[in-house]
């Protein structure tokens, strides 16, 4: 609270606001803590018998008195709606309560509360002022009486903590997820940190721009954040009409704001700051609703929403690759309309902000629709395309045997019990395993002792040690806004090398150089100095110990750790996907394979294309490992 009133940042809370505000600052302590506890939990009411704090107190009759006469927290007294009410009740006291009204207690919970609501709202519309005689206020009656005390934290006060938390901890991970929760995350962030559970790295903090000129800059772009989060709930319950009406709900919201003069201003921030203004999140919501409008066959509209947001390059810039190909598809095979598809392909490929996967996707269909028979009078369009290739990788194909019943997801496989080395133990059971452990189990035969399943995770992490110092440096504005970041804001856009270039390419130069000596103890440097410190990029649990890290970094060596890692620097939003599964070495040898594992059916996406043919530029020893399906009695590993 302290951190966000003492900067610019206390412009964007009104006299109302600092009402709310005032009034934590004088609740007791145990007030303060048992407030904070109640704020991380869903907005919804709670039974009193079932909260425990014992550090704030055995009895919280006295505190929960106290946040309600501040106004702060609602109790049993100002619960008045019937849904909110039943949802307090277990499955047995549903049924209990569904009884003592003669209607049917058996069956889902759904069924029994629509019933219960049906029966409240025979008369009138149910309201804390009707008369006794209504069946919705006498089954409210009957829930209070059954539940006892409850509490809930009131709205108004509630809106207020969430944006001084929205506020404080304004990073990349500030999305939907933070916006269903409303903070809670950030303020948990802040306890894990103040009760030394989690250590952020050190950094300076500089901030010289402001992203909201006002209180209701902020309001405009917390609410369109909640949009997001409410899209998001009903795509993945599965309610796309739901999901459609809020998108077509916000995008009458952003059409009125639009052309106001604090949007034209956001225009005018870095793309790292410009992703916390409301046009960013709108043209986020504008993307699920294309998603949303093709999985309910609306082509059409689909095709005019890409066009929209093709017209413009302020908003989410790094997607125009994906609608540029969603566009292309639409066109040619759900709309027929192959000249405007072609036409679609050209610009994209021709746009700067398209990266390498996409520019790939895009060219594939364009060879597609060339070399189609059916296509051949829009060829003369296609003529003079800015060609994009990718040099394929050696392939190898093995044999797994199939998990019955599990389709081809899972494995079976001999569990071998450890011996002198990996792969040498004798068979003491059978397994089940993913198709990355057979492949795995298959390399150590190949004398691999050592392995990790790390996807992107492995290089990701070693990035992050070799690049540490780089990524936290001090003195570039407005990427280190608070103290409890694990990463800057510039990250994962183009920025992030555009404003380091210096110092990425002197990293670069001495890794190439490096003996795998000097590797060694660069890494022991930066392990020892940061080690379980929270950082985006280094996942402390992917290496078994300093050791194993080292001993993959001697065998990668410098000239390829110089070579990926630049590449990541570069572009890291588009770099950190697509990485080979499997990273493979022999620790005596120092021989190390890169494998990219695909199971029964599975492709190659193009973002792995693009990697593998990087890759192996980089004169990696790279390959592709297709596992095979056999039948359950198979007993061989080959």
């Amino acid at each position: 609270m302290e951190a966000v009133l003492g900067s610019e940042d206390k412009e964007l809370f009104n006299e109302d606001d600092n009402y709310w505000l005032g009034t934590f600052q004088k609740l007791s302590a145990t007030g303060q803590k048992l407030y904070v506890r109640l704020f991380q939990r869903k907005l919804n009411w709670l039974k009193v018998t079932k909260l425990n704090y014992p550090d704030i107190g055995l009895d919280l009759t006295p505190t929960i008195e106290e946040l309600s006469l501040a106004g702060i927290l609602l109790t049993e007294s100002d619960l008045c709606n019937v849904s909110e009410a039943l949802n307090l009740l277990s499955a047995p006291e549903l049924k209990l309560m569904a009884r003592s009204f003669h209607l049917r207690s058996q069956g889902r919970r759904a069924e029994i509360l629509e019933s219960l609501l049906h029966l409240a709202k025979q008369q009138s519309i149910f309201s804390c002022s009707q008369k006794p005689s209504s069946p919705g206020l006498t089954i409210l009656n009957r829930v209070k009486k059954m539940v006892g005390n409850c509490v809930k934290v009131a709205a108004p006060a509630r809106a207020v903590f969430s944006r001084l938390l929205l506020l404080f901890n304004l990073t990349d991970c500030t999305d939907e997820e933070e916006a269903a929760c409303a903070g809670q995350n950030q303020l948990s962030t802040v306890l894990m940190v103040n009760m030394n559970h989690v250590t952020f790295p050190s950094y300076t903090v500089l901030r010289e721009k402001k992203i909201f000129q006002h209180r209701d800059d902020l309001l405009r772009y917390n609410e369109a954040v909640h949009s997001l989060a409410d899209v998001i709930t009903a795509m993945t319950s599965g309610f796309w009409s739901d999901a459609l009406q809020i998108c077509k709900t916000a995008k009458e919201k952003w059409s009125q704001l639009e052309n106001n003069s604090d949007i034209r201003f956001h225009q005018q921030l870095p793309v790292y700051l410009r992703r916390f203004t409301a046009g960013w999140v709108y043209t986020r919501i504008k993307t699920y609703g294309v998603e949303i409008l093709q999985r309910l066959h609306m082509y059409e509209e689909a095709v005019e929403e890409l066009q929209n947001l093709l017209e413009q390059s302020i908003y989410c810039p790094s997607s125009r690759g994906y609608w540029w190909n969603r566009l292309s598809l639409n066109l040619h095979q759900h709309l027929k309309q192959t000249d405007q598809a072609i036409h679609c392909l050209r610009k994209g490929l021709d746009d700067v902000w398209v990266h390498m996967g996409h520019r790939l996707a895009l060219y594939q269909r364009a060879v597609r629709i060339r070399d189609s028979p059916s296509c051949k009078k829009w060829c003369h369009l296609l003529q003079n395309l800015p060609v994009v290739r990718v040099q394929d990788v050696p392939h190898v194909t093995i044999k797994g045997r199939l998990c019955p019943g599990m389709g081809n997801a899972l494995f079976l496989m001999e569990n071998i019990s450890e011996g002198p080395s990996l792969g040498q133990g004798e068979p003491c059971s059978t397994v089940i395993c993913s198709v990355e452990e057979v492949s795995l189990a298959y390399y150590r035969q190949q004398g691999f002792d050592q392995g990790i399943h790390g996807e992107g995770t492995t290089f990701l992490t070693l990035f992050g040690l070799l690049f540490w110092d780089i990524i936290f440096q001090s003195g570039i504005p407005d990427v280190f806004r608070n103290p409890y970041q694990a990463c800057p804001l510039d990250l994962y856009t183009d920025g992030f090398y555009q404003q380091r270039r210096e110092c990425i390419e002197s990293r670069v130069n001495f890794l190439k150089n490096a003996s795998k000596e000097t590797l060694c103890t660069f890494i022991a440097d930066v392990w020892n100095g940061h080690r379980d410190i929270n950082a985006t990029l280094v996942n402390w649990e992917i290496f078994s110990s300093l050791q194993q890290t080292q001993s993959l970094v001697s065998c990668l060596g410098g000239p390829f750790l110089s070579g990926i890692c630049r590449i990541l620097a570069k572009d890291l939003r588009n770099g950190g996907a697509g990485l080979p599964d499997l990273v493979v070495w022999n620790s005596h040898s120092c021989q190390y394979k890169l494998a990219e594992v695909k199971g029964p059916s599975d492709q190659l996406s193009h973002k792995q294309m693009v990697w593998l043919d990087q890759l192996q530029q980089l004169e990696a020893d790279v390959e592709v490992c297709h596992v095979t399906a056999v039948g359950a009695r198979s007993h061989q590993l080959s």
